[in-house]
C-alpha cells in the first residue's frame, strides 16, 4: 500500500520539475506573457474591436512577428509583449536596455523593445496607409516604474491605454484595416521567420537597413555620430556607431 502511494507522489514531483524547467525557457515565458495580454484585450467583437494575435508580415523578404494588434475606434494599436522580471532600465534612444536581477548582482542586456516594435509599426503602416497606428510595449510583470516613456506601459494599464483618446476610426475604417492586415498575413513557418531575422542581422552588419533595405550612411546628430538610413525621412531607422 505505501508503495502505491509513493508512485503518484514521485510522478507529481517529476511533472512539477518539468513544468518549472519549461517555464524558465524564454519562449515559454514569452507565450505565458502573451496569453496574459490576450486575456486583457479579449477577442474580436464585430463593429467594436478587432484583434489579431501572432501576425507575421513579410516586407521585401523581411518578416516581422507581431504579438498582438488591436483595432478599435481609438486607433490601430501594435502591441509588443515583454515578460521580464526584475528591474528594467532604459531610455527611448538607447539601443539596449538593462535588466537587473538578484538585488543588483545580475545584469542582462535587452534590445530596446521600442525599436523592435517600431519595425512592426512601420510594416503595419505600409499596409493600412494613413490610418493612425500606435505602438504599445506592455510589460506583463508591471515593472515599468523605472521607465517613463510614452508607449511603454504595465499590463495593469493596458485596458485604459486602449480606450484612451478621441474616437477617430469609423466602423468601416476598422473593418478595412482588419481585412487588409489579415489578407497580408504570411503563411511562413516560425522556423522561416527565425531564419529571416538572422538574415536581417547579417544585413545590418553589412550596412543594409533592416527596416526598408536602404543603405546605412554615417551621419552626425545631436548626440554624436550614428548610422542612419539613406531613405530618411521616409525611413527613420538608426544604428549608433
Amino acid at each position: 500500500m505505501p508503495f502505491l502511494i509513493i508512485i503518484p507522489v514521485i510522478l507529481f514531483i517529476i511533472l512539477f520539475i518539468i513544468l518549472i524547467v519549461y517555464l524558465k525557457h524564454p519562449s515559454a515565458r514569452g507565450k505565458y506573457g502573451e496569453n496574459k495580454v490576450r486575456r486583457v484585450i479579449g477577442e474580436t467583437v464585430e463593429n467594436e474591436q478587432y484583434v489579431i494575435n501572432d501576425l507575421i508580415l513579410v516586407n521585401e523578404e523581411k518578416s516581422s512577428q507581431i504579438d498582438h494588434i488591436v483595432i478599435n475606434p481609438h486607433g490601430i494599436f501594435v502591441l509588443e509583449t515583454k515578460n521580464y522580471s526584475g528591474e528594467i532600465y532604459g531610455s527611448e534612444s538607447q539601443r539596449e536596455w538593462t535588466q537587473v536581477l538578484a538585488y543588483g548582482k545580475v545584469k542582462n542586456k535587452l534590445y530596446n523593445p521600442l525599436k523592435q516594435n517600431a519595425t512592426h509599426v512601420y510594416n503595419v503602416k505600409k499596409i493600412v496607409g494613413r490610418l493612425p497606428v500606435y505602438s504599445l510595449v506592455v510589460f506583463v510583470q508591471n515593472n515599468t516604474h523605472n521607465i517613463d516613456i510614452k508607449g511603454v506601459i504595465p499590463l495593469s494599464a493596458l485596458r485604459t491605454a486602449l480606450q484612451s483618446g478621441e474616437i477617430i476610426l469609423t466602423v468601416e475604417q476598422m473593418q478595412t484595416a482588419y481585412n487588409l492586415l489579415l489578407s497580408n498575413q504570411s503563411d511562413i513557418s516560425t522556423k522561416e521567420h527565425v531564419q529571416n531575422i538572422r538574415k536581417q542581422q547579417q544585413n545590418l552588419e553589412l550596412g543594409i537597413c533592416p527596416r526598408c533595405g536602404g543603405n546605412l550612411v554615417l551621419r552626425n546628430g545631436k548626440y554624436g555620430e550614428f548610422w542612419g538610413c539613406s531613405n530618411y525621412p521616409k525611413c527613420k531607422f538608426i544604428k549608433k556607431d
